[in-house]
């Protein structure tokens, strides 16, 4: 294992959001990075109901060997505010969120953490995110994309056209703080606050981008998101398309960008913001996976067979083909 530099990890805090029926998950992220050998700073948001707030608890003292802060929220908290009171919380230049079923390896963290101490213009940094099946060994990547723009509104279009969420990123805790602060008092809605954080993130500073493995989520079927798409969530896509509210939230969405550019004295074209916001829209529309299609249509079949007729050039299709195309030329 890499020699870590011990001033390097009292740079960072880690953030843990759990509950009371999640503290199987919650004990094995601890484990993970006990065994890693983390000595830094972790501040876990417990926001269990009275009955349970023991469980939580009970769980941090069994690592001792840790260094865990455990703040108590109320059950009704928007998660936003949760992480803002953890972050604010934190003493350190740097905050990380970690999800409470996901793991982080840890060399990679450290080597973020001393890139952003020389690159002061830089408000992010993050590698390669990976999502994984535990039972079978299969992963995907996440696709992220450095965002080096010198100009901040040439930055945020990038980050339209090309999203890469950097709510799992190594964030400076004044930046955190601040990007999620203003998309909780402007876009609370779960799909919307998660796109104008990472926005507005990208405004204040470049997005730095490594090539080694950083983050790694599991996929089971409990996860939050498999949750939205299972039970159609009208809040999130791809059901919230067909949602009453769609509109209004994009709405509320575009306005925020504009006043985040204008609060920032940062020269707005809104038909160039207005096309990177479509690229946005259909990007999250796909995002979550769509619905299992009720009628099959073997798409793949069709083009192999017309392929194997214009590879004959006897064929009727190939003959046509010639015809349709010299008659347009004349």
């Amino acid at each position: 294992m890499e020699m870590v530099d011990e001033r390097v990890t009292s740079l960072v805090t880690l953030i843990i959001p759990t509950v009371y029926h999640r503290a199987h998950l919650f004990s094995r992220a601890l484990r993970h990075l006990s065994n890693s050998g983390f000595k830094g700073s972790i501040i876990a948001s417990d926001h269990s109901p009275p009955e349970h707030s023991a469980a939580i608890a009970d769980i941090a003292r069994q690592y001792s060997g840790l260094n865990i802060k455990l703040l108590q929220h109320a059950p009704a908290d928007h998660f936003l505010k949760r992480l803002i009171l953890c972050a604010s919380a934190a003493n350190t230049a740097y905050v990380h969120l970690h999800a409470d079923d996901d793991f982080l390896v840890l060399t990679t963290l450290y080597r973020l953490v001393r890139e952003l101490e020389h690159r002061a213009d830089c408000t992010t940094a993050m590698g390669i995110n990976m999502h994984v099946w535990l039972d079978s060994a299969q992963f995907s990547i996440l696709s992220k994309h450095a965002i080096q723009q010198s100009d901040p509104f040439a930055r945020l279009i990038a980050q339209l056209e090309s999203y890469s969420s950097v709510l799992y990123a190594l964030r400076r805790r004044n930046e955190f703080v601040s990007s999620l602060s203003f998309a909780l008092e402007r876009c609370p809605d779960v799909q919307f606050w998660q796109y104008l954080e990472s926005c507005v993130s990208v405004i204040s500073g470049p997005l730095l981008v490594i090539d080694e493995l950083h983050y790694v989520r599991e996929v089971h079927h409990k996860k939050w998101s498999a949750t939205l798409v299972r039970e159609r969530s009208p809040d999130h896509f791809p059901y919230l398309i067909l949602a009453p509210e769609y509109q209004a939230r994009v709405a509320a969405f575009r306005g925020a960008l504009i006043e985040a550019c204008e609060a920032n004295g940062i020269k707005i074209n809104v038909t160039v913001l207005d096309d990177g916001l479509l690229h946005l829209l259909y990007r999250g529309f796909g995002a979550m996976g769509m619905p299992k299609r009720q009628i099959a249509v073997d798409e793949l079949s069709q083009e192999a067979s017309l392929k194997a007729q214009l590879a004959n050039p006897e064929s009727t299709a190939t003959f046509e083909l010639h015809r349709i195309f010299n008659l347009a030329r004349e």
